[in-house]
């Protein structure tokens, strides 16, 4: 049987059972055949994929703390934070 190969397709953020966040666990794909990149034609597309949707929602998930914070921010009569910084 040969070497099991693995590559890393995100980082993600999960939770503790007590909640606290465990942040940037590698999300990992099991790969057979290796291309220059390391894996196969589909399995390269199938990342791809699967790296889009996971940044769409990372960016997602910012916006909405962003928001979140923003308007928090307003009503406790303070100004929001700044952006870019």
């Amino acid at each position: 049987m040969g070497k099991e190969l693995y590559q890393v397709v995100a980082y993600i953020a999960l939770r503790n059972k007590d909640g606290s966040p465990m942040i940037n666990v590698p999300l990992y794909v099991k790969v057979s055949e290796i291309n220059k990149n390391g894996m196969t034609e589909t399995q390269e597309s199938v990342m791809h994929r699967i790296s889009a949707l996971m940044i769409k929602r990372n960016e997602k998930q910012l916006s909405e703390y962003f928001a979140n914070v923003n308007k928090t921010a307003i009503c406790a009569g303070g100004l929001p934070p700044a952006c870019g910084v």
